[in-house]
């Protein structure tokens, strides 16, 4: 692929790019084109948005940056929370990060944009040298971001973005509510004569067929054998169905695993369900 950081910095006369956008079209700039955002139609379907860095390299006067995603006629699914937007942080997206987008309508689309957090702790875009080059590889796009601090340096943050359909959740038979609150129950009850394995194993079928307390029980049992991938699993699906417990429990064993952004990320997410009026953030 030819290289595009010829154009990552320079010294120019020109006014900023922030001052010459005058709707979504890209500007020229050195040659290049350049982006105030990046915005796409997804119509009616739901749609999985996938956010993966490749670099982030914060100059002086940045102390973070992310990508702001904004949903027009949808939003953002987060903790069974509908968002209209989601700010993104570097941290969450080093290991890639996957944002599920539900449309209320045919029409609906997402857009992206660079975001940063400056000096006094402000989350800042659309100010300064703010941009995007876009490039296309064979599985998603690629955006080359830089801030509104200092010289244009498309080389700050690059970002693989990329969607799909998200596929539909499984529909359970249609007698599983009849008895998986049995299931649970004998769970607890064999939990409670001290045979945790078959505690383990009615929870886990109840679990299958969409009972979130014998997933958060099931977890923490795990967690207890020393099984953590297996306890992550069960905790995420509670914790992603409004568990504040799972929640918890995920955020510590995801600190456990050594992905420690993640945990932060869930428990932020707890701290919106015990404080539903803070801006959502992924950091």
């Amino acid at each position: 692929m030819t290289s595009l950081y010829q154009y990552a910095v320079w010294e120019t006369t020109e006014p900023p790019p922030v001052l010459r956008y005058d709707s979504a079209e890209p500007l020229t700039w050195n040659g290049a084109k350049v982006y105030p955002l990046h915005s796409q139609r997804i119509g009616g379907s739901p749609t999985t948005v996938t956010l993966r860095m490749r670099t982030a390299q914060p100059r002086r006067g940045v102390r973070a940056l992310g990508m702001g995603l904004a949903v027009e006629g949808g939003h953002v699914l987060l903790n069974d929370r509908k968002l209209s937007g989601v700010d993104v942080w570097s941290d969450v997206m080093s290991g890639g990060i996957e944002l599920r987008i539900c449309p209320t309508g045919s029409d609906a689309a997402i857009t992206l944009t660079p975001v940063w957090v400056d000096d006094f702790g402000d989350v800042v875009s659309w100010s300064g040298n703010y941009g995007m080059l876009i490039t296309r590889e064979r599985s998603c796009l690629v955006l080359h971001c830089s801030t509104g601090v200092g010289p244009p340096d498309f080389t700050e943050l690059v970002v693989e973005f990329a969607t799909a359909p998200t596929p539909p959740d499984p529909i359970p038979p249609a007698d599983a509510g009849l008895y998986t609150a049995a299931l649970y129950d004998l769970g607890v009850a064999m939990q409670q004569r001290g045979d945790g394995r078959q505690a383990c194993q009615l929870w886990r079928q109840a679990a299958d067929l969409g009972h979130f307390a014998a997933a958060y029980d099931l977890a923490v049992m795990l967690l207890r054998l020393g099984q953590l991938a297996e306890a992550e699993y069960w905790w995420r699906i509670a914790a992603e169905h409004g568990d504040t417990r799972a929640m918890a429990g995920l955020a510590e064993v995801l600190e456990r695993r050594g992905n420690p952004a993640e945990a932060a990320l869930w428990r932020d997410a707890l701290a919106v369900e015990a404080y539903p009026q803070r801006v959502p953030t992924l950091e």
